[in-house]
């Protein structure tokens, strides 16, 4: 290949018109058309299968306006002969001249590569796998749409680290291709940690003779490796699992071959591969090819490649080619008709490219550097990446074989995804059919040599007596713990430590939660006799004296929270063993919607627990209070927190609460629902109940049938009993009444019918027809309150039933929250607060409003009461500009079309003239008028700042399309004049910032004079504009200007963008 080269190098120094030169070759072609040399064998190679590809393409792309617009794309053919032939150089000589590129050849793609290179001439191939060709230095204008060799490799390590394999063997057979994927895994696979132990290498041209040399490499590697890679043909993968069968080492389970096949898989018929390979192998129902993986190129994605296909074949019939094909003989064309349409299709991304950054197309360097990172959707339909030397990134596809009747079958289970990293990642998209378990492992646990497992019994003896003795001590510890906790009592409260505030009744609590100020317990002795508190206090010391004054609740200040004490009816407690691990349990207890215990008081007779107080109540006052507005989302909030506390109750020790009921969900100053009087069953049996019979009946309404027919039934309940009395509740949060308060019946009637149900022939439960809410949460609550506990849901599916509650009002939840803090505030202080911020966001917009109409400089002095004096500026620069033809267009429009008209275009102008520094004076109509310069001076700036922003202007304003009028686009006339001026406020109603001065005359006359789609400039402006150095002006002459008769004037045509002196 060396030599090729060094003569091809010769022959273009020597013969008459192969001249090497780096320098663009200017065509003689028109420079609309761009044109491409296909370089093909229509007579040997692919070219008389797929030749139709490119002119396929070329009709695709030239029927694309978003591709090279205003250009066409044409194609020469060239037959290129027999591979590695001079004739393929001599034809590309004959075509150096007439064309832009070239697309091809077939096979050989060195020689070719480097004579373009000499010509600089782009050359793409689709048939080329030569990893040297990748070197820029040597081939800068080459690139390819199919992989290099060197590219599969990169799936062959991302298999490996899939599975974790990071010892292998390589066998490689002895032919370029292969050689060079070898290179390529190897440095890999050190980059990535992964062992390559041995290599063992092959001939090219494999025979049967060769088997010796097969088995002579299984029988030294088989000890030394689980996972071998074969870079070969199909015949030596053949033969390889055949002689690993014939050793019966694929019976093991502990070997998995990993084979690379560039070929297209594809393209053969299902159960056809390896087949012929097969056909005098015995037994082949027998193989085992659970441990053989493959990698491969993937199959066309593109649903309508068969069709992409029939268009080729029809293009081969027509002319230049006219290859004859015989209408019963079916033509497959392979992969390489789609790489060539891809050849074609990215060659003119990169020409439109270059076109599009102003550039020459005849520089092959160039149009190569638009080809480098280009992404495109291939004709197979994959995304596909085009690296940094041009070569495109491969897709490649697993495979495992299976035998079905006697015939191979090939199963893709999985494929390769590129990702921001070098590698791809592997997804396999079904189960692979392992030996035993899992996976192959790479390496035995003990090793090859065992070189892991030379003490392993002692290890293991070690490990053993690590683990049970971690154990035993964790056990103990963890039981001696307990037992400390038992006799510790850190749930007890001192009777002394309490700030009592009593009440006379218990829904006197009401008041209190409206009259105490969280933030300071100063206030406190406002609302209650500080001597009665102080009195009472003194009295503890004497335990016999009963601080409840025969009340049931209390609240209290404890260590400086306010909490909720509730009265165990009880003159004395025993504390049992039972009764402690009651009282641990509950101060455990730890979870947003659960009521936390703090404690107990067992100084007899004062028996009582307390609990954290919640400041709004329990939902029973909440749903009774007709002021507060329980929208959807409230409700679903009050819902949801209840589901949540009793999930979690269940799953405690306590697990279930036994008294669910409105009156012992709590509500919380932030409107959390919290869960109370759960657990301490056995702390508050046997009490002195009292409570009238009329109340004791009211509070069993909610409790489920069978523990109301059960008169031992524990005080616990149970789980499905406490799913029974949610329902109640849930019925009764939507319709915030009591469930049975309609009903014309007694407590005492309604037990004796909901404890009958045979008696009375129904099940009694209140109405669900009053009801106004979804038909699931309906059929939620009668799942909940049926007959048989076995029937009835546990809370986490309730908690997926009503989940449809909380949909799309997430955004509520705190509006909600704000209405109801500002309704029910206990501070005046955080109200006024929130108006402030109110009135200062409102004077802000006030601000933001004035400084929209005038200069910040002229509005403070009006914010500061003072009259806004006229400045004089030596030198500013003024744009005016209008739109032409507005009148004959205001006459074919609506007043509101041009009113939108107008506003949309002057929306766009502003979001531009936000980028310079420029200040908007006012638009009158079409007219759009700025000045640089004012009101703040920035020396010579402003003409620069005026010209690069109407250069701006008017490039966006060619894509401004009139909204009411499609296809059709305004015209913008725009005129620059620098010169003094005098600026100041005028009026008091509506003031305006005005600029007065020869200069506006001069600047309004520049834009009348102008023309469409022009910039005309004063020479005093164009004088300023030479000083920045920056700008491309051309003279138009003298014109007459009204009021200043003949001056010479300008037109700005564009901005120097390498020039770093603006």
């Amino acid at each position: 290949m060396m030599m090729m080269n060094i003569i091809i190098i010769i022959l273009l120094s020597i013969t008459p018109g192969l001249v090497v030169t780096c320098s663009p070759v200017v065509l003689t072609t028109n420079n609309t058309t761009i044109r491409i040399g296909f370089l093909s064998s229509f007579r040997y190679g692919l070219g008389k299968i797929i030749a139709g590809a490119v002119p396929l393409a070329i009709k695709d792309l030239n029927s694309d306006d978003s591709i090279l617009p205003n250009h066409n794309i044409d194609f020469i053919a060239a037959e290129f002969g027999k591979p590695n032939s001079y004739s393929g150089i001599r034809k590309m000589t004959e075509l150096k001249d007439r064309v832009h590129a070239f697309i091809g050849p077939d096979e050989s793609c060195a020689c070719e590569a480097l004579v373009a290179s000499a010509w600089n001439k782009p050359i793409v191939s689709y048939k080329c796998i030569d990893q040297n060709l990748s070197n820029k230095t040597i081939y800068p204008t080459f690139a390819r749409t199919l992989p290099p060799s060197s590219k599969i490799s990169k799936s062959v390590i991302s298999l490996l680290k899939h599975f974790k394999w990071n010892k292998v063997v390589l066998i490689v057979s002895k032919n370029p291709s292969n050689q060079q994927v070898q290179e390529s895994l190897m440095k890999l696979a050190n980059e990535q940690q992964i062992q390559i132990r041995q290599k063992y290498y092959l001939p090219d041209q494999y025979i049967s003779r060769h088997e010796q040399e097969i088995e002579q490499i299984i029988d030294n590697s088989y000890q030394q490796t689980r996972i071998y890679i074969l870079l070969t043909d199909t015949f030596v993968l053949v033969d390889f699992i055949r002689l690993m069968q014939r050793k019966k080492l694929l019976d093991t389970g502990l070997y998995a071959i990993v084979s690379v096949e560039e070929e297209v898989f594809y393209s053969v018929k299902k159960g056809g591969y390896l087949n012929k390979q097969y056909k005098n192998l015995r037994n082949l129902d027998h193989l085992d090819l659970r441990g053989l993986m493959i990698i491969t190129p993937s199959p066309p994605l593109n649903m309508n490649y068969s069709e992409f296909q029939k268009d080729v074949l029809e293009y081969n019939r027509r002319d230049p080619f006219s290859i004859p094909f015989h209408k019963k003989i079916a033509i497959q064309v392979p992969i390489y008709g789609g790489l060539l349409y891809d050849a074609v299709t990215v060659i003119a991304q990169a020409f439109h490219k270059v076109i599009e950054n102003g550039q020459n197309i005849s520089n092959g360097i160039i149009v190569m550097d638009a080809l480098k990172n280009l992404n495109y959707k291939s004709i197979l339909g994959f995304n596909v990446h085009m690296d940094e030397n041009g070569d495109a990134e491969g897709n490649y596809t697993l495979l495992c074989l299976d035998i079905v009747n006697k015939s191979i079958d090939m199963q893709i289970v999985g494929s390769f995804h590129q990702t921001e990293n070098d590698l791809p990642v592997l997804k396999l998209n079904r189960k692979l059919k392992w030996y035993g378990n899992g996976p192959i492992l790479s390496e035995p646990i003990c090793g090859f040599n065992n070189e892991f497992c030379d003490n392993v019994t002692i290890i293991i003896g070690i490990i053993l007596f690590i683990i049970i003795f971690i154990t035993i001590v964790f056990f103990t510890f963890k039981h001696y713990h307990y037992e400390y906790k038992l006799t510790k009592v850190l749930w007890k409260i001192d009777i002394k430590d309490i700030l009592f505030i009593h009440t006379d009744f218990e829904y006197g609590l009401q008041n209190i939660r409206n009259t105490i100020n969280l933030h300071s317990l100063k206030q406190m002795e406002v609302v209650f006799n500080t001597n009665n508190i102080q009195n009472k206090n003194e009295q503890f010391e004497n335990s016999s004296i009963d601080i409840f004054d025969n009340q049931l609740y209390g609240i209290a200040i404890y260590k400086g929270s306010i909490t909720f004490v509730k009265r165990i009816c009880k003159k004395s407690i025993d504390l049992t063993r039972n009764i402690r691990k009651e009282l641990i349990q509950m101060r455990e207890m730890r979870h947003e919607n659960i009521n936390q215990f703090i404690g107990a008081i067992i100084d007899a007779p004062n028996i009582a627990v307390m609990f954290i107080y919640c400041a709004r109540g329990n939902l029973e006052d909440v749903l009774r209070n007709k002021d507060i507005n329980l929208d959807n989302m409230f409700v679903a909030s009050l819902v949801a927190d209840l589901i949540k506390g009793m999930i979690y109750l269940h799953d405690s020790d306590i697990i279930s609460h036994g008294n669910l009921k409105p009156s012992n969900c709590l509500i919380d100053s932030r409107w959390v629902l919290q869960i109370s009087d759960y657990g301490l069953h056995e702390f508050k049996s046997t009490q002195d109940l009292f409570k009238s019979k009329e109340n004791q009946e009211k509070d069993m309404l909610w409790r489920a049938p069978e523990l109301l027919k059960n008169l031992n039934a524990s005080p616990r309940g149970s789980q499905k009993g406490d799913v029974y009395s949610f329902a109640l509740i849930l019925y009764e949060i939507i319709l915030r009444k009591n469930p049975y308060e309609e009903i014309n019946m007694s407590n005492n009637e309604i037990l004796h019918r909901i404890i009958n149900p045979k008696l009375y022939g129904e099940v009694f439960r209140p109405r669900l027809k009053k009801l106004k809410c979804s038909q699931y949460i309906i059929k939620c609550i009668e799942e909940c309150w049926k007959e048989e506990p076995d029937e009835r849901p546990d809370f986490r599916f309730i908690n997926i039933r009503l989940r449809e509650m909380q949909a799309g009002l997430k955004p509520n939840i705190f509006d909600n929250m704000i209405a109801m803090l500002e309704k029910y505030s206990y501070n005046l202080e955080s109200l006024v607060q929130e108006r402030t911020i109110q009135l200062l966001e409102e004077k802000k917009k006030t601000e933001n409003l004035l400084l929209r109409m005038l200069p910040k400089s002229a509005a403070e002095q009006l914010k500061r009461g003072e009259a806004v004096e006229a400045e004089y500026f030596d030198c500013v620069t003024i744009y005016f500009s209008d739109i032409v033809g507005f009148t004959e267009l205001s006459a074919m429009s609506t007043p509101i079309q041009v009113v939108n008209l107008l506003n949309d275009l002057y929306t766009c102008f502003d979001s531009i003239i936000g980028n310079y520094d420029v200040y908007k004076v006012e638009t009158i109509g079409d007219a759009y008028m700025v000045v640089s310069g004012l009101p703040i001076r920035n020396a010579e700036k402003h003409a620069g700042q005026i010209a690069s922003m109407a250069l701006h202007l008017l490039q966006e304003i060619f894509n401004f399309e009139i909204a009411h009028r499609p296809g059709e686009y305004l015209k913008l006339r725009i005129g620059i004049h620098s010169g003094p001026c005098v600026a100041g406020v005028v009026g008091l109603k509506m003031p305006r910032y005005c600029l007065f001065g020869d200069t506006v005359n001069v600047a309004s006359r520049m834009e009348s004079t102008g023309e469409a789609h022009k910039i005309h400039v004063s020479y005093s402006c164009k004088q300023i504009l030479d000083k920045l150095d920056g700008y491309i002006l051309e003279e138009r002459g003298l014109i007459s200007i009204k009021g200043k008769g003949q001056m010479r004037t300008y037109w700005l045509l564009d901005r120097n963008l390498s020039d770093d002196s603006l």
